[in-house]
Parts: C-alpha cells; structure tokens; sequence
C-alpha cells in the first residue's frame, strides 16, 4: 500500500517515518508550506510562571523561542505536540481532552480567570475570542500557504494521509480513501463531502499510521473482500 503524506515534512519526517515502520510505502509531496514569520519571544517574555502558552502543532512547538522567559504552563492539543513540548523542557500541564483546539480552549477558559494566555499562531488561524480577567496575546508565529503538487500523484498512491485541516483545503476533493489524523480533520474531510476512510484512534503520527495499515490489512483478508 502506497500513502500519500500531505504534511510539509522531510523525508524522514514524523509521519513518514510512522508509515515505514508499519510496512507502508510513502510518497512524500506536501500540499503546505510553512515559514516562520515571527519567534515571538517578545511577547513570550512577557509570560510569567503561572501564565499559558498555547501550542497547537509540533511546528508550533518547534518556532517558539522562549528566551529569557520564565517558563509558562503549557497547553496543546494532542499527543504529537506534547510529546515534541516536552522533548524541548516545556512544563505541559495541559492536553486538549478531545484533540481539537477548540476543546483545548474550553478547557482553559474554565480553569483560567486571570493573568495571560498566549497563544502562537499560524497566519490562518483567528485569534481567540475575548476572554473576561484574561490578556490574551496571540502573535501570528508562521504562514501557512497552499503548495503547487502535480495531481498525477492521484494515480500512484492507495490512500491519502491528511494531518490537518488546511491539507484538506489545499487538496480539495479526492476519489481516494482519507486517512484523517483526528476530529478537526475529519471534520474538514466532511465539509467537502469525503467520509474520512479513517480516522487515527488518537492523535498521533504513530496512531495515524497503525490504523491505516490495520485497515488495509482489513480489507485485504476474505472477510473485509466479502
């Protein structure tokens, strides 16, 4: 089985490398590109130790320059920008319980009543909503652009890997199996008509790939043929 991997991401990125480990073939040809525009660190300085940083991508994660701040509470939305957090030695306190920046904010915004969030963004992502006895700093950290990719890709692969909602938009309507990393993406899949083929079990390039391998080995045996 040939996956198509969405992501900007070299060849030995998160994901492709997830996809080989489970006997998956990739071809790589992203469909964003990303360039930071922005570290952030002034605004980042400003947080103190009981402030938040939102992060809701490993890119994210990776762009911030903390500087000469005192460490913040951190939040993000899932497994894969956790793990990329801490591997910097950023205090995570916080993980999205549904996987999306939207439950991520639900969840802050009850447990937080004063003091500073900020929140790291890319260039097609708003800033948060007005939150009372909160400053809410929200720098826009990257642009995230469509990619030019030659749709002859669609001949050569068995299933599309999506990581994100602005991959979905970029590649727009597809006559192959989705393969979603989670909810928002899923989420997007619908908005133009496609049943995500899968959807990850948890949010995670790991997860990602397990579950497409497990579901072409599905559909390979004489039952899922039936």
């Amino acid at each position: 089985m040939i996956v198509w991997v969405t992501r900007d991401e070299p060849t030995d990125g998160p994901l492709s490398t997830a996809l080989r480990a489970v006997g998956l073939d990739v071809l790589l040809a992203p469909v964003l590109q990303r360039r930071v525009v922005d570290d952030a660190s002034a605004v980042i300085g400003r947080l103190g130790a009981d402030d938040w940083l939102v992060l809701t991508s490993a890119y994210a994660v990776d762009a911030v320059a903390l500087g000469a701040a005192r460490v913040p509470r951190v939040a993000v939305v899932g497994d894969v920008s956790r793990e990329a957090a801490r591997a910097r030695g950023f205090r995570v306190e916080l993980v999205s319980p549904t996987g999306t920046a939207r439950g991520l904010f639900a969840e802050l915004r009850a447990a937080v009543t004063a003091g500073r969030v900020c929140y790291p963004r890319s260039s097609l992502v708003p800033p948060p909503e007005p939150w009372k006895n909160v400053e809410i700093l929200s720098p826009v950290l990257y642009e995230t652009t469509p990619r030019a990719f030659d749709r002859g890709i669609l001949d050569a692969v068995d299933v599309v890997a999506v990581a994100s909602p602005s991959a979905v938009q970029a590649i727009g309507c597809v006559d192959l199996p989705c393969a979603s990393i989670g909810p928002t993406t899923s989420a997007a899949l619908r908005d133009i008509g496609i049943e995500p083929w899968i959807e990850a079990r948890e949010k995670s390039f790991e997860s990602l790939a397990e579950s497409i391998a497990a579901q072409g080995e599905a559909e390979r045996s004489p039952a899922g043929r039936r």
